[in-house]
């Protein structure tokens, strides 16, 4: 039965006909946005920069700092050695969450932040996502306001 006489036996609105029919051809292919499994969807990696907290800890949401989220495939480093070998072997991750005092005698949060901002600018490199889970509020401002600052001062020139 044709399409014509389709539309004079049964009166259907004209777009439920158009459904039916089959579709054109197109001379360029549709490009649709690629769809990710789960299971295949890689996780973004978040550098966890501490000596004592456990980032996984069960009995507190630490990755509630997190710049990128809670799903993420969490690196636990805890100094600055650690911090240093792990970017040079892996390049920078998507974001890394730094703690200021890294124990006694040794290099803190902010010595990191400070070889991580020349580590970019020697490598031409843009800074990854960052926060603080310092509880200390002087400590936890002193690398904001490095990190912010060199943001800033990369944006102008």
């Amino acid at each position: 039965m044709s399409l014509a006489i389709l539309k004079k036996l049964i009166s259907i609105p004209f777009w439920i006909i158009n459904i039916l029919k089959k579709p054109e051809k197109r001379e360029q292919p549709i490009m649709v946005a690629p769809s990710f499994d789960s299971k295949e969807q890689k996780l973004k990696k978040l550098i966890w920069l501490d000596d004592n907290i456990n980032p996984m800890d069960p009995r507190m949401d630490w990755l509630a700092y997190s710049p990128v989220g809670r799903n993420v495939d969490v690196i636990w480093v805890k100094s600055l050695g650690e911090f240093k070998n792990w970017i040079k072997q892996n390049g920078l991750p998507d974001a890394i969450c730094f703690d200021y005092d890294l124990g006694d005698n040794n290099p803190t949060g902010y010595d990191c932040a400070i070889w991580l901002i020349q580590y970019c600018q020697h490598n031409q490199l843009v800074l990854p996502s960052w926060a603080s889970q310092c509880t200390n509020p002087l400590q936890k401002a002193t690398i904001k306001r490095l990190l912010k600052g060199f943001v800033q001062e990369t944006r102008s020139t």
